[in-house]
């Protein structure tokens, strides 16, 4: 952590900064006049990450944390101590695959549900109404494409980020002319180390309307469509017309053809 004697820049809290897009999201802010509290559970990465960041003028500071954990969003919160965040990025998030409690441990299941979406809505909550006070602030969730479509193999995954998306746009409803804005990032295939974590084979670009986008490129158009005040962010145009698709065609359908070949970053 650098030296807090200068005079302050706004804070940007991100989690699941250790790579991907939430690594991707931290530098964004930080070259945008932000200093940084980054969270996740890789320390050394996170301490290579501040580093880095140091030399754009960004004060960083790491908090090694499994935001899986119950306590997480507490912990979070104490590290805060108080401090006004004027950015809240909830990036960390996790996926799998295998048939729902016959191919996949319930308690595996349990523990994606705290991390995508309990530990999500309890930071948000958490932050939001110092946020809505100062009358200013904002918001990035991350959820995904696999967001707008049921997933067989993936059933819980697909359905947090159901739930991401959901809850990130009432939420933006609510805060409208507050002063707080609220967007969802809905990204498609990304080339990170997400889906090895996962267990998925690595995204490719066999689908013409479904390309592989860079974690950076994804994290640029999430920053500025923050700051846009747009309530949800498709950073791919072909990937946004290949959703329209999900308008005409029967649920059913979309299940069958849903597969974990090629899962969103997050």
């Amino acid at each position: 952590m650098t030296s807090p004697h200068r005079v302050q820049r706004p804070l940007a809290l991100v989690t699941g900064a250790s790579s991907g897009i939430g690594r991707e999201l931290a530098r964004v802010a930080a070259y945008d006049g932000y200093d940084l509290m980054v969270v996740a559970r890789r320390g050394d990465r996170l301490t290579a990450l501040a580093s880095e960041l140091t030399s754009s003028g960004a004060t960083t500071e790491s908090v090694v944390l499994d935001l899986a954990q119950p306590t997480g969003a507490r912990a979070v919160e104490e590290a805060v101590a108080g401090r006004p965040v004027e950015v809240l990025v909830n990036d960390a998030g996790i996926g799998g695959h295998g048939r729902f409690a016959t191919e996949r441990q319930l308690a595996t299941d349990l523990a994606m549900i705290q991390l995508n979406v309990t530990t999500l809505v309890e930071l948000t909550g958490l932050l939001l109404p110092g946020m809505l006070e100062r009358q200013r602030g904002g918001i990035l969730n991350v959820a995904s494409i696999a967001g707008y479509l049921p997933g067989p193999g993936q059933a819980v995954y697909n359905a947090s980020k159901a739930f991401v998306k959901s809850f990130s746009q009432a939420l933006g409803e609510e805060t409208r002319n507050t002063g707080v804005r609220v967007t969802t990032l809905c990204p498609g295939p990304v080339a990170t180390a997400f889906a090895t974590v996962a267990g998925y084979p690595q995204p490719t670009s066999r689908n013409p309307l479904m390309r592989v986008a860079s974690a950076s490129a994804v994290a640029a158009a999430g920053w500025q469509g923050l700051a846009a005040g747009k309530p949800v962010v498709v950073p791919d145009l072909l990937t946004r017309i290949g959703l329209q698709s999900l308008r005409v065609l029967p649920w059913q359908v979309i299940a069958r053809r849903s597969q974990p070949r090629n899962p969103s970053s997050h």
